[in-house]
């Protein structure tokens, strides 16, 4: 079971006319929007730091006879100076970044993404990687999860958690999300504290975020655009969280000043209803676009 590709027909209007097009998809995920690239005849590079989803894509491009114009490439976006000079060498007209997770990566019960995973507490999304959310969550010292949590989880009264946490972890170490996202409900059921989502969502997502330098990243492959992409090409990024939206919204504000590019939409495009409806994991989606000058 795949989930909708995220904003697709607000992709898709960005992006047409697709006669001759290439595309590079640095975040390939399951293959669902580089599909619908490749069923409108655009030939797509598709660049994934997971073998697995790399795998699954493959799969289930060859299952729709588009395999011809499909270019599966396993490396992390940023790299893409280097992807670009040493595995592409083309004119490149669009190049779209959707930073979710796969749905596959969300449900497995080995990566650590979910709070139900009861194996691991891993969250790299390249295996090769050193650096897990296991090890974060039981070496890191009170400020550094205390920087985590604040800066990138935006959980600014963290301190009384992250005393709780290491308590926990001292009396016996956390070695799966499960376990993890239990201790945090514990902690808010004894403060009395009301969420409207899992409380363990933001912090499951800031230990992701550090652990595959997913900012570090954003800000490189963006810049890079710029090196490789040639004048009246398209950036097209969506985003899922506000930190991410943050990096894009600033890189566009400072280079559009600069003359360097050209913002395709003033203010980010949101989900509607209706997608949100058939699809709840775009509710947090913002999409924002800009062309090469």
């Amino acid at each position: 079971m795949f989930h909708q590709p995220v904003l697709l027909s607000e992709t898709l209007n960005i992006i047409q006319p697709y006669s001759n097009q290439t595309i590079i998809d640095a975040t390939l995920g399951n293959g669902g929007h580089s599909l619908a690239f490749l069923e409108q005849g655009a030939t797509v590079y598709g660049i994934d730091a997971d073998p697995h989803n790399l795998e699954i894509a493959q799969q289930r491009i060859k299952e729709a006879n588009l395999s011809t114009k499909f270019h599966p490439i396993l490396d992390n976006f940023s790299n893409l100076k280097d992807i670009y000079q040493q595995k592409i060498k083309t004119k490149i007209d669009c190049l779209f970044f959707d930073l979710g997770l796969s749905r596959n990566q969300q449900k497995a019960q080995n990566r650590g993404f979910s709070f139900n995973d009861t194996q691991s507490l891993d969250m790299r999304l390249n295996p090769q990687q050193q650096l897990t959310a296991e090890e974060i969550i039981n070496t890191y010292s009170f400020e550094q999860l205390h920087q985590i949590f604040t800066k990138i989880g935006q959980q600014p009264s963290s301190r009384p958690l992250i005393h709780y946490l290491i308590k926990q972890r001292q009396k016996k170490p956390i070695h799966n999300s499960a376990q993890l996202a239990q201790i945090i409900s514990d902690f808010y059921q004894k403060k009395q504290i009301k969420s409207k989502i899992h409380p363990a969502t933001k912090i499951l997502m800031s230990l992701r975020i550090v652990v595959n330098q997913e900012f570090q990243n954003l800000k490189l492959a963006l810049q890079t655009s710029l090196n490789i992409l040639n004048p009246q090409s398209k950036v097209i990024i969506i985003s899922f969280h506000s930190g991410e939206d943050r990096i894009v919204k600033l890189f566009i504000k400072n280079k559009n000043r600069k003359g360097l590019i050209t913002p395709i939409n003033k203010k980010a495009i949101s989900a509607n209803n209706q997608e949100i409806t058939s699809n709840p994991l775009s509710r947090s989606a913002k999409l924002r676009a800009f062309i090469i000058n």
